[in-house]
């Protein structure tokens, strides 16, 4: 009977370290601080396409910061050194150059101690904003005008209703 005892309290303790190994592996992995890619924001400066990529990166320290951004540029790995950040959240610029089409744009972080982030969603640079598309409208907004005015003056233009009559 005492041999039953002293074999369950010895599978008891075995169990509880168990668990307690268990519960403090899965706690280093929580406490892992990889860097997260926040957001990829294209401007335009000149006839340069510019990346502001948004990095966020919990307790920066000398000794612990983002060391690196990779930005894939529609296939093309380019990779951007960092020094040492004092804040939690940062911006990192990326010189496209001048673009003559649309391409694919994502990008990841890497802590120097923790390892790299996860790939951004892809951006597809140029997006075409309202800066980009006003003067199209304009454009339009004028020539639709024009060629009422001209229509009105001439009277040449009848809907087949008027004409009918």
């Amino acid at each position: 009977m005492v041999e039953n005892g002293k074999r369950t309290e010895r599978l008891v303790i075995v169990l509880l370290l168990t668990l307690a190994a268990s519960t403090l592996f899965h706690i280093r992995l929580a406490l892992a601080d990889v860097p997260s890619v926040v957001s990829i924001e294209p401007w335009t400066s000149e006839t340069d396409t510019v990346l502001n990529i948004t990095v966020t990166h919990s307790s920066p320290t000398s000794s612990h910061y983002v060391n690196k951004v990779e930005v894939d540029v529609n296939g093309t790995i380019h990779d951007i050194d960092l020094t040492p950040q004092s804040t939690v959240t940062f911006i990192v610029q990326y010189d496209m150059e001048e673009l003559t089409a649309e391409v694919p744009v994502q990008a990841r972080a890497h802590c120097n101690l923790h390892g790299w982030s996860n790939w951004s969603s892809p951006v597809v640079v140029p997006e075409f904003t309202f800066v980009h598309l006003l003067p199209i409208l304009a454009v339009v907004s004028i020539a639709v005008l024009l060629f009422r005015r001209v229509v009105m003056k001439n009277g040449t233009f009848q809907s087949k209703r008027s004409a009918d009559c």
